[in-house]
């Protein structure tokens, strides 16, 4: 009778593994079929695609990655009504995405957006405070202040400082992304411009850096968000826990600030 009761006791431990086991595979074959959108700004472009390929590696869940300026993106979701992920480069755009109702849970910061001042290599205006891009001879270039969360910040740092009309005189070029005022800037088309810190990493040699008092700099976190519009909150909402945990090492790596200054 115990040889019987020990061989049917073996016979449900069997069974429960295979089930176990074949609940295990489906959830890994439903996880691999999922898709997740995310709609990400531009300047990110480096440090997001890595951490979606590692998690596309751990988990098999493929991010589908859109790249514009913030206001671009914002306007797609509000049209298309579709995605998952929006993560912007700062929380103005975050605030105006709640108040269009795209916006469900929240995470971060995973890092922060730091304003600074390029200039040619050899700074040929003689910048060397946020004050000096008033000065009669700047021929400056910025981003969108109404699509990008450097060109928002920038506009904060000249209010604080008091001196926006004087600035905005000197403005020759407004553009899209921080990464075309760096290219602009390289190519000799203006002698000032402003861009986020991680922007002048790879090309120090060709450009001169002046940083903005802390105390008048207007630095910005790197948020990250799941939309109202997810067919998928637990995967979406796992995706920004991913993100909460190893976005600060990768965007580390590209030469974004992880920390207050």
């Amino acid at each position: 009778m115990l040889k019987k009761i020990g061989g049917f006791i073996l016979i449900i431990v069997f069974c429960i593994g295979i089930l176990g086991c074949s609940k295990e595979q489906n959830i890994q074959t439903s996880a691999q079929a999922k898709t997740l959108t995310a709609y990400v700004g531009a300047n990110l472009k480096d440090p997001i695609s890595e951490l979606a390929s590692s998690y596309e590696q751990k988990t098999g869940v493929k991010v589908e990655l859109n790249f514009n300026n913030s206001g671009t993106l914002l306007n797609q979701i509000e049209t298309t009504k579709k995605g998952d992920i929006y993560i912007p480069g700062g929380m103005a755009a975050i605030d105006q995405g709640k108040q269009k109702g795209l916006i469900d849970q929240v995470a971060g910061p995973i890092a922060y957006t730091t304003p600074v001042i390029i200039t040619p290599k050899g700074n040929p205006a003689q910048i060397s405070s946020v004050e000096d891009l008033a000065k009669q001879n700047v021929k400056l270039i910025i981003p969108d202040k109404d699509a990008t969360a450097i060109g928002k910040s920038a506009y904060i740092v000249f209010n604080k400082i008091g001196k926006t009309k004087e600035i905005e005189k000197n403005i020759i070029a407004v553009v899209e992304s921080p990464a075309k005022v760096l290219a602009a800037i390289e190519m000799g088309q203006g002698n000032a411009g402003i861009v986020e810190f991680s922007n002048t990493q790879k090309d120090k040699d060709r450009i001169d850096i002046i940083e903005i008092d802390p105390k008048v700099n207007a630095i910005d976190q790197v948020p990250v968000a799941s939309l109202v519009y997810t067919t998928n909150k637990d995967l979406a909402n796992d995706f920004l826990k991913y993100l909460q945990e190893n976005g600060p090492e990768v965007f580390e790596k590209y030469g974004f600030k992880i920390k207050m200054a």
